[in-house]
């Protein structure tokens, strides 16, 4: 699409910051008015506005792409995300571990036993683990005191969890970065633990390596996206 603006502006409207582009509010893809909940947000997506050159890339601006998302895909349906979610937490990856080898075995206690004890001592939630690749069912009212959770997040910061969530196969990681409790580099780390060593063990081609840091590049517009949420 050629670019068809000149300036870039913010400006406090009702609900929020709205991104204008000569003076007109950007729209969602649903065409509802683009309304930051934070004035940094609202600058951040601006400021993807005013990179585009000539031609306006929807792919380099992943920031309003996901105030987009929370627009018309989350909030409208939030009940609906939030059951994928616990969908997520029913196969937790940080539930599933290895007792062999024992390097891997180590590696997973030290990255991942920490976050699941985060989110029992912070949330209550008591995740359980088990070292065989068979399913194990997670405990009902852990799901409930869960689904209590995740009502209480926003819907900004939902699709961001939600992206997280995704990326990291892991539900007990994407709380651990709502609640600040980790870096977006030790949640990659955490997330990315099982398929490192198997690398290390036999490499990895071009075509996964790519496909990681792509996942790595999403992670890291998502984890951006929730600092700004709560800026």
């Amino acid at each position: 699409m050629k670019r068809f603006y000149e300036n870039v502006s913010v400006e406090a409207v009702a609900g929020g910051y709205g991104i204008f582009l000569d003076g007109r509010m950007v729209k969602t893809p649903d065409k509802k008015d683009a309304i930051s909940p934070t004035r940094a947000m609202a600058q951040a997506i601006a400021t993807e506005w005013q990179a585009q050159g000539d031609k306006v890339d929807p792919a380099s601006m992943p920031l309003g792409k996901l105030l987009y998302t929370a627009l018309d895909r989350v909030e409208p349906r939030r009940e609906a995300v939030i059951t994928e979610l616990l969908g997520f937490a029913k196969a937790d990856m940080l539930c599933y571990q290895s007792d062999f080898p024992a390097d891997l075995k180590q590696r997973q206690k030290k990255l991942w036993h920490p976050l699941l004890l985060w989110a029992r001592e912070t949330h209550g939630l008591e995740f359980k683990v088990t070292h065989s690749i068979a399913h194990i069912e997670q405990d009902p009212s852990m799901l409930d005191k869960l689904h209590e959770v995740l009502q209480g997040v926003d819907s900004f910061r939902l699709t961001a969890l939600y992206n997280i969530v995704g990326l990291c196969s892991s539900v007990c990681v994407g709380l651990n970065i709502l609640g600040r409790n980790i870096t977006v580099e030790q949640a990659w780390a955490a997330a990315q633990l099982d398929e490192d060593f198997q690398n290390e063990q036999w490499g990895a081609d071009e075509e996964a390596r790519q496909r990681v840091e792509n996942m790595k590049a999403d992670l890291d517009s998502a984890a951006v996206f929730l600092e700004f949420c709560q800026a």
